[in-house]
């Protein structure tokens, strides 16, 4: 369904009409003005022909809303093509207005790479070579990609730090809108729009019509008006309700539906998978989507592109957005310690190097002794990855955290072995110590005060193996729920859109060893990314119970039976329950006060 308030309705002349009564030979000027019309007014046509294009009716719909609209909203579902339409309104807005500056940008610098390198298999397919020839230099750096077309550019960029005010651009394309934080869109992004593209031309007309006025020759009300031809162009999947995409949403349909309404112009697309051409939708990944059934507020949100509460789940959405620091307030994620801080780290082991395998994840919660809170302020999540690579970034947790405490699951943690063997670790094992979770009342105490005993964190003796029992399974995520529900737990603040933040987490010098190619600022963009995964794989949990009351805590099976490389995952999950759980023994192992060993061993008199 389209809709279109009255406001925006206006008489174009029939542009067929004025080509079928130009009459013989045109002016070369003429000729040139003409086709740029036409092409203008059939943009499918104009795809197609320069790069060799088909677009679907709703794609060549939406491009014109994009071109003719200041601001533009793509909430769509899985597979309806955000990134291609994206693209291609690239090329088209810059070749129709020249001079054009594009800034794209995303939550990561990662996702505004893939709109990029997506426009360039566009220009180099089979088909585009009067595409090509529109396009002039093209340099990529480690924190840029710029590519020159028709007196403009493209450009591609991270969303982090000062270092984005210093851009200027007409048109923002920013993908994945729903992770992009709200005070860098207002505060930094919004501003590239302001000033206009023509400043130097709308300067000189303004002198001269000031000099007309004063001669008489002209009146104030027949000034010329410039029209606003700067755009933002926001594209994502649906979110819950209580997140910045709906607000904004919510914001810009009300502007589009108010009367009074004239300032800029407005234009909303949201489509569902359903709207899509038959031979667009493969029905054998929907008929998989659908098996977790079609009220699915996952696939409500993934494939239909419908915004919900997120309260379904049994760790409710929105609880836990309310855990999140808010960005630019402390603490934020971290990449070392804060001044005196203590840290608890998480392992949920993986050993498989396939890469459709589980994460091999980590979580390092910040311990707060005051109020006996904790803050998730880092986390790791590799699959298929290299035994000695997980080493290292082990290395890299305890060289730079101030770690007190370590929990691994007990499946896996002859990944602690691996570690101590390994020459990093020469100057600090990591050593266990003997803990069971699984004990109650007077043997709980007990256990505390023997573990106690055995705690050193001069020796490294800090780890404990956990036992997924199906006692602790239903205990310590209840606990997590209970803490997340009374604010026991929280998430650090993003770093990329705290200046401050930022400086300081780049500045440091890090043991960690970078993947080839990547460096501290992908570490930040991953940190900023991986604090939002875990919150959205605990939402996605479900909960089963089996006749004999056995609770199960897993993905849906929709999505289990998923088996591809980028299939959804609940290992960081584990590691935010199992670094809560170890948060709890931590302060009641210390609450125990000073244990006094008056005797160690008993002598034996041997004759």
């Amino acid at each position: 369904m389209w809709y279109s308030p009255e406001k925006y309705d206006k008489e174009f002349g029939n542009l067929n009409d004025q080509f079928l009564a130009l009459k013989g030979e045109l002016e070369d000027k003429e000729a040139k003005i003409s086709l740029a019309k036409f092409l203008r007014a059939n943009l499918g046509f104009t795809t197609e022909l320069i790069s060799g294009i088909k677009l679907a009716a709703y794609q060549e719909a939406t491009l014109k809303g994009m071109m003719n609209r200041n601001f533009s909203m793509c909430v769509w579902g899985r597979g309806c093509g955000k990134t291609f339409i994206a693209s291609v309104f690239c090329f088209l807005q810059c070749i129709f207005e020249p001079g054009t500056k594009i800034l794209i940008a995303g939550p990561t610098f990662r996702t505004a790479r893939f709109i990029f390198n997506n426009l360039e298999k566009l220009v180099e397919s089979k088909g585009a070579e009067l595409l090509s020839q529109c396009f002039g230099a093209k340099s990529k750096r480690n924190d840029q990609f710029e590519w020159s077309i028709n007196g403009g550019t493209i450009t591609a960029i991270p969303l982090n730090g000062e270092k984005i005010r210093g851009f200027r651009a007409n048109v923002l394309v920013l993908d994945e809108y729903l992770l992009l934080p709200e005070d860098i869109i207002k505060t930094v992004l919004m501003p590239f729009l302001v000033a206009p593209q023509n400043m130097k031309e709308r300067l000189e007309i303004r002198e001269m019509e000031n000099g007309l006025i004063e001669q008489g020759a002209m009146k104030e009300e027949d000034r010329m008006v410039f029209e606003n031809n700067s755009k933002m162009i926001a594209l994502s999947s649906a979110s819950y309700t209580f997140e910045n995409l709906f607000k904004t949403y919510k914001e810009w349909m009300e502007k589009i539906q108010n009367k009074d309404h004239h300032d800029a112009k407005y234009f909303i697309s949201q489509m569902s998978y359903e709207a899509l051409p038959e031979e667009m939708v493969d029905p054998t990944i929907i008929e998989e989507a659908q098996t977790g059934g079609v009220s699915n507020s996952s696939f409500q949100r993934e494939y239909c592109a419908q915004f919900t509460d997120g309260s379904d789940s049994y760790f409710s959405a929105k609880k836990m957005h309310e855990c999140t620091i808010p960005d630019g307030e402390e603490p934020t994620l971290r990449l070392s310690s804060s001044d005196g801080a203590k840290y608890i780290i998480a392992i949920d082991p993986s050993f498989s190097n396939s890469p459709s395998s589980d994460y091999f994840a980590m979580t390092i919660m910040e311990l707060n002794e005051e109020n006996k809170t904790s803050t998730v302020v880092h986390s790791y999540a590799v699959a298929g990855g290299n035994l000695k690579d997980h080493i290292a970034y082990m290395h890299y947790l305890t060289d730079s955290f101030n770690v007190v405490m370590v929990i691994i699951d007990n499946a896996g943690y002859q990944f602690l072995d691996s570690c101590n063997e390994n020459d990093k670790f020469k100057n600090k094992k990591l050593k266990f110590i003997d803990f069971n979770s699984d004990a109650e009342g007077a043997d709980y105490e007990k256990m505390l005060r023997q573990a106690k005993r055995q705690y050193n964190n001069d020796l490294g003796h800090i780890c404990f193996k956990q036992v997924f029992t199906t006692n602790f399974i239903r205990n310590a995520n209840e606990y997590l729920q209970a803490c997340i529900d009374h604010k026991k737990v929280w998430f650090g603040s993003r770093i990329a859109p705290n200046p401050d933040a930022f400086m300081r987490e780049s500045n440091k010098r890090l043991s960690v060893i970078y993947p080839k190619g990547e460096g501290i600022l992908d570490l930040i963009e991953n940190q900023d990314n991986l604090i939002y995964q875990t919150k959205k794989q605990c939402a996605l949990l479900e909960v089963t119970s089996t006749a004999r009351g056995t609770q199960s805590f897993d993905l849906p099976q929709h999505l289990k039976r998923n088996t591809s490389a980028n299939r959804a995952r609940k290992d960081n999950y584990t590691t935010l329950m199992l670094g809560n759980w170890a948060v709890k023994c931590y302060f009641d192992m210390m609450d125990l006060g000073e244990i006094n060993v008056n005797s160690t061993f008993s002598p034996l008199m041997i004759q």
